[in-house]
């Protein structure tokens, strides 16, 4: 049995004409990414768990806690924010013990817990530096050394990467999951960067209009989105319009789109239309015998392989195929192809495929 080391038991916080609702636990000593749009209410709801903010109603327990009317300074919880916010007139040394100072550990003590959690981040060796004379990388490294050295039960991290450009991301990225499995610490990342989710998550969650439309282990949640917004939030997928079912004479059930029919597996439920047919680009691929057809509208190339994007000729607005192809070769925009379909990779869901913008 997984234990919740974050539990929002029928929160409920109202601002404006923004109301978030929640009802979810995240497990104990995992990552957890929280992954929306702008506006989603990823950050309230690290507020909340910050303690910045008081929920309208429910509790918040975190690691068997409940810490739902306690200030965030009585709180064990360590927060990395967007911007780092570090104090310009300390060192870096300084900056890293000043909460084990507050906190109560003397001085030798602050500044032994802030050697050990700067080496933790490889950033011993700049203890004497300013803030102002190091990269971004290297203050949020500095931010995250100075998160953990209060040694919190939950670690809360505020969209870290996003004022960095995409290798450092990358590398940061990297080490933060290294330490989050070497400290074992619960963690709550929001983001809305995909990739990055999909990426750091043990846990993920989405969320929209100040609601979790759906929480799991990340690649549960992309092969099988419990909803059309998820499914198509997370990344890049061939989407279809259905027009109708059709089921052959052996039994196999298709869906019929406007750019040919789809298998769809055995145990597919079929709602009422509209409904949209999904499938991720490794469940599709060129075939000259492939049952689905559309023109290459786009060619984008990728750590060895071409991202196509086509448009079925006979297609509803919106619809939209997206698969991977090898070769050195660009593949030719407004050339007709033909697509067939992995017959366990296609998943119906309820709802209209958005129209393209």
């Amino acid at each position: 049995m997984t234990v919740a080391g974050l539990l929002f038991n029928e929160v409920e916080f109202e601002r404006g004409d923004f109301h978030l609702e929640v009802n979810a636990a995240f497990p104990q000593k995992e990552l957890t990414v929280v992954l929306g749009p702008s506006g989603s209410g990823k950050t309230t709801l690290l507020d909340l768990a910050a303690g910045f903010i008081a929920p309208g109603r429910g509790r918040i327990i975190e690691v068997g806690i409940d810490v739902t009317h306690m200030p965030p300074e009585s709180r064990r919880v360590g927060v990395v924010f967007q911007e780092h916010a570090l104090f310009p007139h300390m060192n870096v040394m300084d900056n890293v013990a000043f909460g084990p100072s507050v906190r109560g550990s003397g001085r030798a003590e602050a500044r032994e817990k802030a050697s050990i959690y700067l080496d933790l981040v490889k950033m011993g060796h700049f203890s004497r530096r300013r803030p102002d004379t190091l990269s971004g990388g290297e203050r949020q490294r500095v931010a995250l050394a100075r998160a953990l050295a209060i040694e919190p039960q939950l670690l809360l991290l505020d969209e870290p990467f996003s004022a960095l450009d995409a290798a450092l991301r990358r590398e940061l990225r990297r080490e933060v999951k290294r330490i989050q499995e070497k400290t074992g610490i619960t963690a709550l990342l929001v983001t809305h960067d995909q990739d990055e989710a999909m990426a750091l998550a043990d846990h993920l969650a989405v969320m929209r209009n100040g609601r979790i439309e759906q929480s799991g282990p990340p690649r549960e949640i992309w092969r099988n989105p419990s909803n059309l917004f998820t499914g198509l939030f997370l990344g890049r997928s061939t989407r279809l319009g259905i027009l109708r079912y059709s089921r052959k004479p052996n039994g196999s059930l298709y869906a019929v789109t406007g750019a040919g029919e789809i298998p769809l597996p055995e145990d597919s439920t079929t709602p009422n239309l509209p409904a949209t047919v999904l499938v991720r680009p490794d469940g599709a691929k060129l075939d000259p015998r492939g049952t689905l057809s559309g023109r290459i509208t786009d060619a984008e190339y990728s750590e060895g392989f071409w991202r196509l994007r086509l448009e079925p000729e006979n297609g509803e607005d919106g619809d939209l195929m997206e698969i991977d192809c090898d070769g050195s070769d660009e593949p030719p925009k407004g050339e007709i192809v033909s697509v067939t379909v992995r017959g366990d990779s296609a998943r119906v869901l309820k709802g209209s495929v958005p129209k393209m913008v």
